[in-house]
């Protein structure tokens, strides 16, 4: 008999895309499947799965993000509000199983309201005894002052939802018993430290976009991928370095400038060069020789995916994590800020030409496409069904 699996995250499709296949296929095994999900991403998710949207204060705010002095204030504000839509769904109809991303707090706290079974995922590195992103990459500018007085509202808003047992300061130290890392073990900091309590499976890479531009892609090599992701983008010196340093080698690029900077801002370009608010990004990378970009670990996980070898300029901590991560992998290189056009040329041309780390990136490819994500995924979920 099919189950009720309700899933809650953050409105980040970093964090929405690498579980997509997995809800997907829970649904195609007949489980009742339903996402709650920011407006801005609903259409798309519901193309899968069964939405409940809601007005998110973290994705109106989008722009606050990049200041990491906001972050705190407007997580709260987040778990605030989807908590209020999680718990009007599960006072009409209780689930099976909350399945919930890492930093959709609302899910877990629903979990310990109505003692309901709860799987965390994982689109960003995991943290246990032996390893926390938090404490080892620290990104926020917190003192003991504003701790203080973030944990004092969290206390308030624990005290109105009426959550027994819970303490402000699981706010970031919500455990939980069984979580999926989406991606493999290989790519975990101190993975080898991780207990049964974390399955890592192959990862989720959505399908290619076969999108209006696939044609100039396809045309243009060799090729660069250029992105700095959706938040830390605004950049506009990045840009004209990279898109320099490429030129230099007479190559191709494509760059996805977000929503911050424009193409006036980058300045005249060549023919040889794309530029767009945002990329069919799997597209690109299946036509690319080289990606340059912030870290994400998604994002970086759909380069290695295709094969591709990646320059990391990492904005923040968990950045700077997947940094050491590529390089101890010998799967790409960090590009050093400030890095000159020259710099970038030098960095394309040594990965370009490093038969060695070929090799490690094809293996490394099979690896993370060589399994079953999807099903993985799903078979994990079902384990915690009572």
């Amino acid at each position: 008999m099919g189950k009720y699996v309700l899933f809650a995250s953050i409105p980040a499709w970093g964090h929405i895309y690498p579980v997509m296949a997995g809800l997907t296929e829970l649904a195609a095994r007949g489980h009742r499947v339903r996402c709650v999900a920011a407006t801005g991403f609903a259409q798309e998710v519901g193309r899968s799965v069964d939405v409940v949207p809601y007005e998110s204060p973290m994705d109106s705010a989008r722009a606050e993000l990049a200041d990491m002095g906001n972050v705190l204030s407007l997580m709260l504000e987040e778990t605030r509000t989807s908590y209020a839509v999680l718990e009007k769904l599960v006072r009409e109809e209780r689930p099976d199983v909350i399945v919930s991303d890492v930093l959709a707090t609302s899910g877990w706290l629903l979990g310990q309201a109505f003692g309901i079974p709860l799987v965390r995922t994982w689109p960003v590195f995991a943290s246990n005894s032996e390893f926390s992103l938090h404490q080892d990459y620290e990104s926020r500018p917190d003192t003991e002052e504003s701790m203080a007085d973030f944990f004092g509202a969290v206390a308030g808003f624990l005290a109105e939802t009426g959550v027994p047992d819970v303490r402000p300061e699981q706010f970031f130290d919500n455990e939980a018993d069984r979580n999926i890392a989406l991606f493999p073990r290989e790519m975990q900091p101190r993975g080898e430290t991780f207990d049964s309590r974390f399955t890592f499976i192959t990862p989720c890479i959505r399908p290619a976009e076969e999108s209006a531009e696939l044609g100039w892609l396809r045309a243009s090599q060799p090729l660069a991928v250029v992105s700095l992701g959706t938040v830390f983008n605004e950049k506009i010196g990045f840009f004209r370095t990279c898109l320099e340093g490429i030129d230099r080698l007479g190559w191709h690029a494509a760059a996805a400038l977000g929503d911050k900077v424009t193409p006036a801002d980058v300045g005249p370009v060549s023919d040889r060069v794309l530029l767009r608010r945002s990329l069919p990004m799997i597209d690109s990378l299946r036509h690319a020789s080289v990606a340059i970009s912030h870290g994400g670990l998604t994002s970086t996980i759909e380069a290695l995916a295709q094969g591709v070898p990646v320059l990391v300029a990492p904005q923040i901590g968990e950045q700077h994590a997947v940094a050491d991560r590529v390089e101890a992998l010998g799967l790409g290189v960090r590009l050093r800020e400030p890095f000159t056009a020259a710099e970038v040329a030098d960095l394309i041309k040594q990965v370009a030409h490093d038969t060695a780390m070929a090799e490690r990136l094809a293996e490394f490819r099979r690896k993370l496409r060589g399994g079953r994500g999807g099903g993985e995924f799903a078979d994990a979920v079902e384990a915690a069904c009572p």
